[in-house]
């Protein structure tokens, strides 16, 4: 028993987004008559993601995480506001609730599973599964008649917890901001290097959230230094830049490694510059977040996201140290 957008779209005729959230209001308004009842009724009623914050939570969060959640807020508000109060065969009641249908929200983003052909679903059971970042158990499939089926990809031991993989393990900050969690096993994280302008040509050489990294190790991904190297030779020497770029379009990496270790203590610089400007963007949001842990009742989500700045900021510690020594 499963709820399917695309079920849903035949059923209620609908065409917008807020597909599910429709059908679970209703489903809400039938009370203990609906079958979806036990399952609506288990749901938690308190989350800790992005769409949950107050604005100044969000103002505590590092300009990467702040993005999402304010992108998750927005969502939150467009489907909330605008879509489900357009919905004529719900109640005037339930669709001004603003705290149901925020919570109907909430169950939708947090619970869904998105397939390959585009369709979200809700599988009651199915979305018990914690999220593994480095390893998982479930594997998750559907038959010709849309039947769910979760199938442990080994032999799992007695008391093992079951997992399946929510989202990209190198990107820490969108489960954060999606789900309300926070993945301490994730093995990178978004290096947090983000130039006013990116062309084709960073592009190219590898500019993106899930490549830009640095690892719980300390070591950090070519691409960085690859961005790194094509920033300096962009305001410095235009010739090796075009050089830089023919050998990477080559795949000529003994070419390359020659002009990172050329430029290694100006590319080096620029990553440490990076390091302690965003360190201490660390140390003064958390400060902000910390003079208002005595508002817990207004801002009962501001340890959890302490505790995420802490996390990003022992994995930039970890990277200064492998390179720079302290």
């Amino acid at each position: 028993m499963l709820l399917s957008s695309d079920r849903v779209r035949l059923e209620l005729t609908l065409t917008s987004p807020s597909l599910l959230m429709s059908k679970l209001l209703v489903e809400i308004e039938k009370g203990e008559q609906s079958d979806w009842y036990p399952w609506l009724n288990s749901l938690p009623r308190y989350y800790t993601n992005a769409a949950s914050m107050t604005p100044f939570c969000c103002l505590c969060l590092p300009s990467l995480m702040r993005k999402l959640a304010v992108k998750e807020r927005g969502n939150m508000s467009r489907l909330s506001v605008g879509s489900i109060k357009s919905v004529p065969f719900l109640n005037d009641d339930t669709k001004y609730d603003v705290d149901l249908v925020n919570w109907v929200y909430q169950v939708v983003y947090t619970r869904s599973v998105e397939t390959d052909d585009g369709d979200l679903k809700l599988v009651p059971m199915g979305d018990y599964f914690n999220h593994g970042s480095e390893y998982q158990e479930i594997e998750e499939s559907y038959d010709e008649e849309g039947n769910y089926y979760a199938t442990t990809i080994y032999d799992v031991p007695a008391g093992t917890q079951l997992r399946k993989l929510y989202g990209d393990p190198t990107n820490p900050s969108f489960l954060f901001a999606r789900y309300g969690f926070l993945d301490e096993d994730t093995p990178a994280t978004f290096c947090k290097l983000i130039p006013s302008h990116i062309n084709k040509d960073m592009e190219e050489l590898g500019y993106a959230e899930n490549r830009m990294l640095f690892y719980k190790t300390g070591e950090i991904s070519q691409e960085v230094w690859d961005i790194l190297l094509y920033q300096h030779l962009s305001s410095t020497n235009i010739r090796d830049k075009r050089a830089l770029m023919d050998a990477h379009r080559q795949g000529d990496y003994e070419a390359k490694q020659m002009m990172h270790e050329d430029y290694y203590s100006e590319t080096s610089r620029l990553l440490l510059e990076h390091i302690e400007d965003f360190l201490s963007q660390l140390d003064k949001l958390s400060l902000k977040a910390e003079d208002r842990t005595r508002d817990f009742e207004d801002h009962p989500r501001l340890p959890l996201i302490l505790a995420h700045n802490q996390f990003v900021l022992q994995t930039f510690f970890t990277v200064r140290n492998q390179y720079f020594g302290y």
